[in-house]
């Protein structure tokens, strides 16, 4: 198991760029402990990770400030690693044909491209 290499986190990814300092007073009225904002993975999106008990929370203070957003649990990598775009390539064609297997419920990598 590689389990030791992620953190369990909540991922809340919000459609828009909200201002850190609103969406941190929002998530402090709100009640959430813990949260780090970044560049969502598409043009346009922001990504807030928090605690995996505070995803509902941090979206109603999302929300508040009339943003859409979608909240899951996820394994956040605690290493990621920088591959060119073959690399990439042939690493997200490996990962689509093991998504295609009956057995497989997710998969998580530590990829950054």
């Amino acid at each position: 198991s590689v389990m030791f290499m992620y953190d369990y986190k909540g991922k809340v990814t919000i459609e828009g760029v909200p201002d850190e300092e609103e969406l941190m007073e929002a998530a402090i009225e709100a009640g959430c402990d813990e949260m780090e904002l970044v560049d969502g993975d598409e043009e346009g999106t922001s990504i807030v990770y928090t605690g995996p008990k505070e995803v509902g929370t941090m979206m109603e203070a999302v929300d508040s400030l009339k943003f859409s957003s979608k909240g899951v649990i996820a394994h956040v990598s605690k290493a990621p690693l920088q591959v060119t775009d073959e690399e990439f390539e042939i690493n997200m064609g490996i990962i689509d044909a093991l998504e295609e297997l009956d057995d497989v419920d997710s998969i998580e990598h530590n990829m950054l491209n």
